[in-house]
């Protein structure tokens, strides 16, 4: 962490998993990653009239995770709202149920709604000092926002933001580009299992809208006739699909100015950005509120016997992200 007047922020030194690894550097507790907890069967309620007692019960492939006084619910889409669908926590998971659209009305609806957006990174063969497309970027910029493109919202180079000192890489530029929501929702497929004719087909859109949008020359990137990257330029690529993306509203409530959900009656909060703001800022400090709360609960329970839920329905509405809805990828402040 940086301290800046009275803030504390945080800079990733090595990615984004630096940040959780240096807070459990200075913890007790134990960290499992890259565990995949089925939504069907990996959660469930066991209860107990004894606040001090195990509620819940984590598994995954016959395994026992073990039993815990609290679940956070800090993912969204479909397998948030399928992981909490069969326990006694209905209005908690009333609000996990997801639209998936490219826009949400003015009114901002009546379910979370995210969007769905293509991620494009392609390996581009360097002549000389920097790519085709490097050449028409200027070399203090990193990422820009698509404007005079309706199928693309934004680029990045990712060679120019992470330096490398392998010789390997001095002939290599890499850039990420990401559609539009409209974009992504037209060609939406199983972002699990791409079929190879629709990767074919949404690569190729992509690098020929971005071609017309930084002014390349028409195959510069795409081969058209051919349906493959262009005049060896291009000497890689991976597209992903995020099917659930940014989220287009918030839920806003009379008690949710923490920009989080908590039931204390059943034990199990939720965080993310589609409680702040569509940002990782705002999952960041949704995350971060919700801990702080869960501390104030436990002192709570201790004096008073009970605890205190916040921001539950039928006490709240979905408001429209207008800035999420305009740039598409994120709320940015």
């Amino acid at each position: 962490p940086k301290k800046k007047q009275s803030q504390v922020m945080y800079y990733a030194t090595d990615g984004m998993g630096s940040i959780p690894q240096a807070i459990k550097s200075d913890s007790s507790f134990k960290l499992n990653q890259d565990v995949w907890i089925s939504p069907s069967n990996g959660v469930k309620y066991t209860g107990s009239s004894d606040s001090s007692s195990p509620r819940w019960k984590v598994q995954s492939s016959g395994k026992q995770w073990g039993q815990f006084d609290r679940l956070i619910i800090a993912h969204n889409g479909k397998c948030a709202d399928r992981i909490m669908s069969r326990t006694p926590a209905k209005s908690f998971h009333s609000l996990l149920r997801t639209n998936f659209a490219p826009y949400v009305p003015e009114h901002g609806g009546n379910r979370m709604t995210l969007n769905s957006i293509y991620s494009l990174t392609f390996a581009l063969r360097k002549n000389g000092k920097e790519s085709a497309l490097g050449g028409k970027i200027p070399g203090n910029m990193y990422s820009c926002f698509i404007k005079n493109e309706p199928n693309l919202r934004f680029l990045s180079c990712n060679t120019r933001k992470y330096s490398s000192s392998s010789p390997n890489d001095d002939n290599v530029e890499v850039w990420t580009v990401l559609s539009s929501a409209k974009f992504g929702k037209k060609y939406k497929g199983p972002q699990e299992n791409l079929p190879n004719e629709l990767v074919k087909d949404v690569t190729g859109q992509m690098l020929q809208s971005l071609e017309r949008s930084i002014g390349l020359e028409a195959g510069s990137l795409w081969n058209v006739k051919d349906a493959h990257v262009g005049g060896g330029i291009v000497l890689d690529y991976k597209l992903q699909l995020w099917g659930a993306a940014v989220p287009l509203n918030t839920w806003s409530s009379s008690s949710t100015e923490g920009g989080f959900l908590y039931d204390a009656e059943n034990g199990v909060g939720a965080c993310g950005d589609w409680l702040l703001h569509p940002s990782i800022g705002g999952a960041w400090e949704s995350g971060r509120r919700l801990a702080n709360w869960i501390v104030e609960d436990l002192e709570d329970r201790k004096k008073k016997g009970e605890g205190s839920s916040v921001g539950l329905p039928p006490d709240g509405k979905f408001v429209r992200s207008v800035a999420a809805s305009q740039a598409g990828i994120a709320s940015f402040k």
